[in-house]
């Protein structure tokens, strides 16, 4: 990866920084920037599910919904990446089922050929691609409780 101005990460209310002293009243915010050179033929992405909570005193899931695509490009390239263009396709879903990191149930939606398959222990069953929209999260934070995508896989096209 190399350090680029094309591609910036909004900065999140834990990504700001305020002072500690009351005579300095300066906020701060924390911006990164990258531009990937060389694309993998599969990328991982991590999905951030769960976030310390300071005044719990433990990691809480963040549940909230995020819509993945089921073809991806990338247009974070540098200038001389190789192939620049290149088209993804999702071929796999890790999914927490549950409430917490420390409570829960992890499954696999991998695709096979043209269907997807929900693997859930020793259990495998065949879905619609349609149904992969119910592991995007929740539209509300009513129920914590939720099975929410948290690492996609997507294969390179060429």
């Amino acid at each position: 990866m190399v350090e680029s101005q094309e591609i910036a990460v909004h900065p999140r209310p834990s990504q700001h920084y305020e002072s500690v002293l009351p005579q300095h009243k300066i906020k701060a915010y924390k911006r990164h920037r990258m531009k990937v050179k060389k694309l993998p033929m599969i990328l991982a992405l991590h999905l951030k599910r769960f976030k310390y909570m300071d005044q719990l005193h433990r990691y809480t899931k963040l549940s909230y919904r995020v819509v993945f695509p089921l073809e991806l490009r990338l247009f974070n390239t540098s200038g001389d990446a190789t192939n620049p263009d290149r088209m993804y396709d999702l071929v796999a879903v890790v999914v927490h089922c549950g409430s917490g990191p420390n409570r829960g149930h992890y499954i696999a939606i991998v695709k096979s050929h043209d269907f997807w398959l929900l693997f859930d222990d020793d259990i495998v069953e065949k879905i619609d691609a349609q149904a992969i929209e119910e592991f995007y999260g929740l539209t509300s934070d009513i129920s914590k409780n939720s099975e929410s995508g948290y690492i996609l896989f997507y294969q390179s096209r060429d």
